[in-house]
This record gives structure tokens, C-alpha cells and sequence, in this order.
């Protein structure tokens, strides 16, 4: 099965992504040339530097005061027994992440009318899948939704 995914990138993540970018052309974005113009259209390069604009682009808006936002869409091929994981609870569960900033997992449980410990398992599987992400705060897990769209394609 096959699921076209939007998914937020956090800022750790871009950061780490753009240091590698860095030391894999020797130069920040500003010193490399642009593939476009400079000839060099290898698809290799072009990615990297649409991919590279895109994550500086979302970066210097945060410095100038924005909410930090980047996305990334993907193809994701699931094997079956991971598409299984994909159950009505658990996607009813991701639609209720984008409704409502959960606190803990108990809060998240509670405002869901859902057993706190079939939440955490729905949320272990999701996370699984990059779904979403479980953040450490002092003794509570706090639920991130990371992807905004997920289209199940069926050619």
C-alpha cells in the first residue's frame, strides 16, 4: 500500500539536516551554486538545493519572529502488516491530535473518552509509522502530531 504523507519536520531535525547538507558541499546555502543556473542540473543537486532553500527559508522566518513551519511530502510504501497498524481508532486518534493540544497522554485519554494505556499503545504504533512523535516533559509523555495529511493511493 502506498500513502502520500505531509509531514511537519521539527526543528532539530531540520537543523541536523542543513548542518549535513553543509558539510556535504563544503559551503552554507549561501556559497553554493544555484544547480539551475550554474549548469550543473544533476537531480541529486536540484533536490538537495529546493530541499535546502526550503528549511533556510523556514529558519530565518522563525529568527524574524514566525511560528516555525516546514513540511515534507513523501511517498510512503507500507508493507501490509504496517498498513494493518493503520486501524479507524488509530486514525480517529490522529484526528483528534489535530483538534486538541494534549498535555500528557492521560489528558489526551481523558478528553477522547478513551483507557489512557490503549491510547499509549495507538500512539506507540503511530509513532512507529512517523506519525507522530512522544516528547519527554519531566515525567509525562506528550503526544506531537507530525503528519497534516496522509492520501492513500490506489494505483
Amino acid at each position: 500500500m502506498q500513502l502520500r504523507i505531509v509531514k511537519r519536520v521539527p526543528m532539530a531535525e531540520v537543523r541536523r539536516r542543513v548542518a549535513a547538507l553543509e558539510e556535504r558541499y563544503g559551503v552554507g546555502i549561501d556559497e553554493m551554486p544555484d544547480p539551475f543556473t550554474e549548469g550543473q542540473a544533476v537531480k541529486e543537486s536540484m533536490e538537495d538545493y529546493i530541499e535546502w532553500l526550503g528549511m533556510e527559508h523556514a529558519l530565518r522566518a522563525y529568527r524574524e519572529g514566525e511560528d516555525f513551519d516546514y513540511f515534507t511530502e513523501d511517498i510512503l510504501d507500507l508493507a501490509w502488516s504496517d498498513a494493518s497498524k493503520l486501524t479507524p481508532r488509530r486514525m480517529d486518534l490522529l484526528d483528534k491530535l489535530s483538534k486538541y493540544q494534549a498535555n500528557s497522554i492521560n489528558d489526551l485519554a481523558s478528553r477522547i473518552g478513551r483507557n489512557v494505556k490503549n491510547v499509549y499503545n495507538d500512539l506507540k504504533a503511530l509513532e512507529g509509522l512517523g506519525f507522530v512523535r512522544l516528547v519527554r516533559e519531566g515525567r509525562s509523555l506528550i503526544p506531537e502530531l507530525l503528519v497534516h495529511e496522509v492520501t492513500i493511493l490506489l494505483w
